[in-house]
């Protein structure tokens, strides 16, 4: 069977261990359902109105962010929480360049007198990344 995420040795070998790379994409799919059904749930909240779109939207949000974690591991041949802030930038910037995404903590008034506010996007998302992958107890 393949290793657990948890048990990671990617470079046990001297080799990159690809074994790892389909269980790490797979795994996270149905937390990244229940998740994506949370923040929707706060949507609805604030009075956006309940859509399968806008749920699909945050699933593949998440499971495109745990898509892009997964090389990095692979690559690198360990986990790192530069790898979680590496891909929250990228998903970051693409959601608030595409109007999809907000910026949390930033004062929207604020945000765009900036001529590019992705990148602050980027930077919050990617800190917000970094910091809870840590706080799970990957190293940097």
């Amino acid at each position: 069977p393949p290793p657990s995420i948890a048990d990671l040795d990617l470079k046990s070998s001297g080799i990159m261990r690809t074994d790892h790379l389909l269980p790490c994409i797979i795994s996270p799919i149905p937390s990244c359902a229940v998740w994506a059904a949370i923040f929707h749930g706060i949507d609805a909240a604030q009075g956006h109105p309940l859509s399968i779109r806008a749920w699909g939207m945050y699933t593949g949000g998440l499971v495109a962010y745990h898509a892009m974690v997964c090389p990095m591991e692979v690559i690198h041949g360990r986990r790192s929480a530069l790898h979680n802030a590496a891909a929250a930038s990228t998903v970051g910037y693409i959601g608030v360049a595409s109007g999809r995404l907000g910026v949390p903590f930033v004062n929207p008034h604020f945000l765009y007198t900036f001529r590019h506010p992705a990148l602050i996007g980027a930077a919050v998302y990617g800190a917000m990344g970094g910091a809870l992958a840590a706080f799970g107890g990957k190293p940097i």
